[in-house]
């Protein structure tokens, strides 16, 4: 058969198999007449090809399949770590898919209701759309505006907690008060951070992880969950709460602030003691 025919039996087209034949994957078939005359041998083979092919295996792969022998214990051994391989990718490939459409259905269902092309999750948007509305300073707005672009920057690279959702979706109004001051010392801190001595320093820091801390506890979470999302927000935590947390404070000032918050949830029972206890 000629080489358009071999290309229409198996699905391929007749420049892939000039490729196989380049690589060394197909051997090329001897002529008749000055045309190659491609027979069973080679059909045979092409299917083996486009088969592992399209199960995901490499053509590197491929080829090395196809020349060991599946009896021998060593080359089996080869041959189910090169499909062990593929089989691993083709679960991440799945993975990603899966996770691309999830992405989707939510971008279908927040434009559906009138919402933005963004990833960022409609009750994340509301809470910010709810703070900037209870703030006359603009000033204060811009902070607010500035932590919710790094909060979208983690959206879109699928690093939010799901814990923060679970917040904004059942915040009160109460508890946005409680967060607005928060927005408004980090403004004031940010201006005078300069002018100010060690000591003035640490005691506004202070005063921030002790707002921070009545906030928290106002969220009535249970021990466990006030733990992880300290450990969110901790130096080690992921890409970007380690971003935002830099643009608050330099990391001595971080460690400050995260063992005065500690000591102020465990002050108001949010968290336990060194010894397991709560106050």
């Amino acid at each position: 058969m000629r080489v358009k025919e071999l290309a229409d039996l198996t699905g391929t087209t007749v420049r892939t198999i000039r490729y196989y034949h380049q690589i060394g994957l197909l051997p090329v078939p001897e002529q008749h007449g000055g045309v190659r005359d491609y027979g069973m041998a080679q059909l045979a083979r092409l299917v083996r090809v486009r088969w592992l092919v399209g199960s995901g295996v490499p053509l590197a792969a491929v080829r090395t399949m196809l020349e060991e022998s599946a009896s021998d214990p060593d080359e089996r051994d080869a041959i189910q770590t090169d499909l062990a391989l593929t089989l691993s990718g083709v679960d991440d490939r799945i993975a990603e898919l899966e996770r691309q459409r999830k992405q989707l259905i939510n971008l279908l269902h927040t434009t559906a209701q009138g919402g933005p092309v963004s990833p960022m999750p409609g009750a994340v948007r509301a809470m910010y759309d709810r703070l900037l509305a209870r703030v006359a300073d603009e000033e204060v707005a811009d902070v607010i505006r500035a932590e919710r672009q790094v909060v979208e920057f983690a959206c879109y690279r699928t690093e939010l907690p799901p814990l923060i959702v679970e917040i904004a979706e059942n915040l009160t109004d109460d508890q946005l008060d409680l967060i607005i001051p928060l927005f408004a010392e980090f403004r004031d801190l940010n201006e005078s951070i300069g002018a100010l001595s060690v000591d003035e320093l640490h005691c506004r820091v202070d005063e921030m992880a002790d707002h921070a801390a009545e906030f928290v506890a106002s969220l009535g979470f249970e021990p466990d969950q006030v733990l992880a999302l300290l450990q969110e927000a901790s130096l080690g935590s992921k890409e970007y709460v380690e971003y935002a947390t830099t643009q608050l404070f330099a990391e001595p000032l971080q460690e400050r602030f995260q063992a005065r918050l500690t000591w102020g949830l465990r002050r108001r029972g949010a968290l336990p003691g060194p010894d397991g206890a709560t106050a």
